[in-house]
């Protein structure tokens, strides 16, 4: 590929993210939904009403493989630290919740891997991701879990392709947790001195995630070397 194909390739990622972002404002207005306001309101209640409950179930969700793809940004995270405060919530306790329900989904996501339960999700679109990741933890091992944790889709599949690749459970256990205290807090802080500013565009956000998961993914900036195949 010449400079300037790939020059072009990445020039048009902010292209993409604006007509993205103008198509996702006018179908979500078109269909009558609920604005941001709405919706951050709707959120606010539910700390409110189940308080920590509702921040392990959604850390739960939002890291389990293939679930977390309706969910394409850290929104528990944001959410959780943004909303405890009003909500009068323990911010680091919400923080420790977000955390050991991301380490629990880490494993869990090992074990969808390792048993072989993942294929049900090929057929749903996960099986070039999945064979990415793999290739990537076939080559660097479980280091690249540090990298992969900053964002939690990005997780559910390296810790999905360490079970294919039956890594050791108690090192991947261990070398799991780390990435996930560091990321989770980082963004944590992210969102509590910006998350009120950050809320206020959470489709823009939205819109930015899921463009850059699926350039990541799916396109193709960078062809693996070797064609490996799932099991």
């Amino acid at each position: 590929m010449t400079t300037y194909k790939k020059f072009f390739r990445y020039a048009s990622i902010p292209a993409l993210i604006a007509i993205g972002y103008l198509g996702f404002v006018l179908v979500w207005r078109s269909l009558g939904l609920p604005d941001t306001k709405e919706i951050i309101a709707l959120a606010e209640n539910y700390y409110e009403q189940y308080g920590y409950y509702t921040v392990l179930v959604g850390a739960l969700i939002e890291g389990a493989l293939f679930v977390n793809w309706y969910l394409p940004g850290s929104v528990v995270v944001a959410l959780g630290v943004v909303l405890s405060r009003s909500a009068g919530l323990n911010v680091f306790l919400v923080l420790f919740l977000i955390i050991l329900g991301f380490y629990l989904t880490a494993l869990l996501n090992y074990a969808l891997g390792r048993f072989g339960w993942y294929h049900v999700f090929l057929r749903l679109g996960l099986e070039k991701p999945l064979e990415k990741f793999k290739i990537q933890m076939e080559d660097k091992g479980p280091r690249i879990l540090f990298s992969t944790y900053i964002h939690p889709n990005f997780g559910a599949l390296s810790s999905t392709a360490a079970g294919i690749l039956r890594v050791n459970f108690f090192k991947f256990a261990l070398m799991a947790l780390p990435p996930i205290i560091v990321w989770n807090t980082f963004w944590a802080g992210v969102f509590y001195f910006f998350g009120n500013a950050l809320l206020d565009h959470l489709s823009l956000l939205i819109v930015v995630a899921g463009t850059l998961i699926y350039i990541m993914l799916f396109g193709k900036l960078k062809k693996p070397k070797e064609h490996l195949n799932i099991p």
